[in-house]
């Protein structure tokens, strides 16, 4: 028999209670106030403190950043324009951005951006130049030379976002678990913050991830629709059948692995419900569905812009789930731009800033400006060159961190020159990246509160491999 682990058995405590407001034996959904387990958390020191998030927003099939954030001087814009040529942006029509710190030269961002420009004048937003995937830091020689050592598959879609997710160069005999970076970190902040949770801090609105695969913790993927659960309107006597058979354990190990899983779901369900049933509804409009005519934008904002509000309204609950820490994965797809980039990439990109800007509005409505920091990511970057009516998969990429704890309005890193004689470029066009995921991923996590240098290299695995650990955009508590 196991220990008697108290904060266990709070947990489950409280998630059964979640349940029964769910209704009865854990299937019935009808919404009741939650005021007497905020009171039950309440009693309970170690639930109680300060709260964080992170969101990562996972920009699928690669963003051309270099259209992004794009030179904005004379002499750099026209290297710009010589490398880009049919893909570059007219100067005019940049959108100008004054960072205070990191800019060598002047910057613009995509016209399509305006909101995110917005909040980069604000210093809400900051810009992480030149980001990819690396086991460590490589030279334009080492590349040319094949002498460097190098991610798998490091122009593959599949294998790159794998890469970025895991940080694992795994090879094909490796049996271990595979884990994520997010789920790693939940490993570490589940018991120092979230002993008395309810549900699990990891949570996609956007399907299963390999980011948020834990060692131990697990994660769990919400709807950013209507939270459903087993029915029992038209026939109780089924649902409790049915409640009787995931009650009873089962003697084949598949069979019992189904049982507790389907029981956790159903569960976890029900606690959802009921604890989003019982919120107050945001105020902060989100971008709506897109009606007959409207842009492609429209469909992308909505689409993002979904998923962000759903977990504006985790975070809104985040006492009644007992979370001091929430990690969120949200994605927008569309980003593999081979051909009609100039006409596809702007729509993509009005989407994603739209939801980002009603997202960050709904933190601002929440109290939780400076408590929770959006992140992008992306698989690699595009090619500078075009070809033809588009842009093929590249490496460095430039990135972007969101809320109130950003030390905005700042570049991290550089934006690389692009002059034809520039070693940021390999022989083969590539810019080569000057920042790794690890570096980018533990400066959000040492903000999270995973400060320990050797759990830092646990959770990332090629930091150690880097002189500079913490990039510096988070400047907040």
């Amino acid at each position: 028999m196991s220990p008697h682990n108290p904060a266990s058995s709070r947990r489950r405590f409280l998630r059964q209670s979640l349940a029964a407001l769910a209704g009865g034996a854990g299937f019935f959904a009808a919404p009741q106030s939650l005021s007497l387990l905020n009171a039950a958390w309440a009693q309970q020191p170690s639930c109680s403190g300060d709260y964080k998030a992170l969101v990562c927003v996972f920009l699928l099939g690669g963003n051309d950043g270099h259209n992004l954030v794009v030179p904005r001087g004379s002499v750099e814009y026209a290297h710009y324009a010589t490398r880009r040529r049919g893909l570059a942006i007219a100067q005019n029509q940049l959108l100008p951005i004054t960072p205070q710190a990191g800019a060598a030269f002047p910057l613009g961002l995509h016209p399509a951006v305006p909101e995110l420009a917005q909040l980069f004048e604000t210093g809400k937003l900051a810009i992480v130049g030149n980001v990819g995937a690396l086991l460590q830091p490589v030279t334009r020689q080492q590349y040319d030379d094949r002498s460097a050592r190098l991610p798998p598959q490091l122009f593959s879609h599949n294998d790159q976002q794998a890469f970025w997710q895991s940080l694992q160069a795994r090879s094909a005999t490796d049996t271990t678990p595979a884990s994520g970076w997010a789920g790693r970190l939940a490993d570490l902040a589940q018991p120092r913050y979230n002993a008395c949770a309810s549900l699990a801090m990891n949570l996609s609105l956007a399907g299963a991830n390999p980011f948020q695969v834990g060692r131990g913790s697990e994660a769990l993927s919400v709807d950013s629709g209507q939270i459903s659960a087993i029915e029992t309107d038209r026939d109780p006597t089924a649902a409790a059948v049915l409640e009787a058979v995931y009650g009873d354990v089962q003697s084949n190990l598949l069979a019992e692995e189904y049982r507790r899983a389907t029981r956790r779901a159903i569960d976890d369900y029900a606690v959802l419900r009921s604890a989003l049933a019982a919120a107050a509804p945001l105020a902060t409009p989100f971008p709506p569905p897109p009606g007959e005519g409207d842009p492609a934008s429209a469909r992308f904002a909505f689409t993002l812009g979904n998923q962000l509000r759903r977990a504006a309204e985790l975070i809104s609950v985040r006492q009644a789930l007992g979370h001091r820490r929430q990690i969120f994965f949200c994605s927008l797809g569309g980003f593999d731009t081979h051909d009609a980039q100039s006409a596809d990439q702007p729509q993509l990109l009005a989407g994603l800033s739209q939801a980002l800007a009603a997202f960050h509005r709904a933190t601002q409505e929440l109290a939780v400006e400076s408590q929770v920091t959006t992140f992008a990511a992306s698989e690699f970057g595009r090619s500078m060159t075009s070809n033809g009516d588009g842009s093929d998969h590249g490496w460095g990429n430039h990135l972007f961190v969101l809320g109130g704890a950003v030390a905005g309005r700042r570049v991290y890193g550089a934006i690389p020159d692009l002059a034809a004689s520039s070693e940021d470029f390999a022989a083969d066009g590539n810019l080569i990246p000057k920042i790794g995921v690890d570096q980018y991923g533990a400066t959000l996590a040492r903000w999270f509160g995973i400060e320990d240098a050797a759990l830092l290299d646990d959770c990332f695995p090629n930091l150690r491999n880097f002189a500079q650990r913490d990039l510096g955009f988070m400047s907040g508590p």
